[in-house]
């Protein structure tokens, strides 16, 4: 059992998901795996089970629905199933192709869409001694750091802090002792937020300003690690610099009078990048293989233009500031960052600490304008696990959320304006059982 777990991370390192799997029979060799996820809790605005955000305060008498009163919740949609199968080698590569989907509907929209599965990765792997390729539906190489995996009980829990995004692409990776270095061709669709690039109504897939683009996006990483400072599970001390770059395809269509032209559209290219540092320090590591004192750090920094559905819940857009005639497309800035503490008490015994801040630096066009709700925006998560043993761990968490957003907005009727900032406060027992 603990061989599978090594493989699978060794595997998918850059797969926030741990699976203690049995075996299958099939075609090839399949292992199945995932875990179920239980969450019950208590959070102080009108929120569900996995909120992002805070809410605006209401300002004197008039009151924001969404602030005025707390909100039980309790849920099970996070539960995962996987398949892992290796087959037959390739030109001299192993094999192996990966699926796994939940239950929190992501690309499905409907009253029942939190009951119903979800991809969440759809890829195949061929390794050599240092190279990788994959090729398919999995998580983008920039800024992701997945060291918050099944230790963060809140699902979107640094969702505005560059916590990573799952996207169609073909990717490279190459080990050349302690260094590596990787790079992608992928997707950048734009649909229901961070978790994907699928869209609901049976559609495959959707188009959008980012893929109409003459350009795909395009992924780098260069990073350093290395095993000699120790380790601390399957982590060691690694430093990674991470870059993206590509073009959003923005079009507005010629107005006489408010009236529009038809065929008379004008299209101008806004540049989307963005630069990441990500790091994990072991600075207590584990002693033969036994956790108890263990102490790391990690986190990731970044600064970015136009990100798109990098930036999940407080994605923003680029905006005209010309008119239809002489359209003028601009991109605001987003720049941020999320810092993570674990330290164990015993081998099955650990607290972690997160804290995460992004802001959007807006216009004052774009704020006048409604271009973006969110100013900015800041987490903080503390949480203790207990694993019973190597299928169960136990949790519990309280996590603060202000948001500072860039309009009062209003309250009744367009009238009596909100506060420009929100706080929520939420706590939370949670169990995993993996298999």
């Amino acid at each position: 059992m603990k061989k599978t777990v090594i493989v699978l991370l060794a595997l998918f390192l850059a797969l926030p998901a741990v699976s203690f799997a049995g075996s299958a029979t099939s075609r090839w060799d399949l292992t199945i795996g995932g875990y179920v996820k239980f969450d019950m809790g208590w959070g102080s605005q009108n929120q569900g089970v996995d909120a992002a955000l805070a809410q605006q305060k209401g300002n004197g008498p008039f009151t924001n629905i969404n602030d005025n009163t707390g909100n039980f919740y309790a849920y099970g949609g996070e539960t995962r199933v996987n398949m892992l199968t290796r087959g037959p080698d390739a030109w001299g590569a192993k094999t192996s192709a990966f699926i796994e989907g939940h239950f929190r509907g992501d690309s499905v929209s409907g009253a029942n869409a939190s009951d119903t599965f979800s991809l969440r990765h759809a890829f195949m792997s061929f390794d050599w001694a240092n190279t990788k390729i994959i090729l398919g539906h999995t998580w983008q190489k920039w800024g992701l750091l997945p060291t918050f995996s099944n230790a963060l009980l809140e699902y979107n829990g640094l969702g505005p802090f560059l916590k990573g995004s799952r996207q169609p692409q073909a990717r490279i990776e190459q080990n050349f002792k302690n260094f590596n270095w990787a790079f992608a061709v992928m997707s950048s669709a734009n649909t229901l937020g961070a978790s994907n690039t699928f869209t609901s109504g049976g559609s495959a897939g959707v188009n959008n300003n980012f893929t109409n683009s003459e350009v795909p996006f395009f992924e780098g990483s260069i990073g350093w690690t290395t095993d000699k400072c120790g380790k601390i599970g399957p982590w060691q001390m690694l430093f990674n610099l991470d870059g993206f770059y590509g073009r959003e395809n923005r079009n507005s269509q010629l107005t006489v009078g408010g009236v529009p032209v038809s065929g008379t559209w004008q299209n101008k290219n806004v540049d989307s990048y963005g630069v990441a540092f990500k790091g994990f320090i072991p600075v207590i590591p584990e002693k033969k293989g036994n956790k108890a004192g263990a102490l790391s750090l990690s986190g990731v920094v970044f600064y970015t233009q136009n990100p798109g559905w990098y930036q999940g819940p407080v994605t923003t857009s680029s905006y005209n500031t010309g008119t239809a005639l002489n359209p003028d497309w601009h991109a605001p800035v987003t720049f941020g960052g999320w810092g993570q503490i674990s330290y164990f008490f015993t081998d099955k015994l650990f607290v972690n600490g997160w804290y995460g801040y992004t802001r959007n630096n807006l216009s004052n066009y774009a704020i006048s304008t409604g271009q973006s709700p969110i100013q900015n925006t800041t987490q903080m998560i503390a949480n203790v696990m207990y694993d019973v043993n190597a299928a169960i761990r136990f949790g519990v968490e309280g996590a603060y959320f202000n948001t500072r957003y860039a309009s009062q907005g209003t309250a009744v009727a367009g009238i009596f304006p909100l506060q420009k900032d929100g706080e929520y406060y939420t706590f939370r027992f949670g169990a995993y059982y993996f298999f």
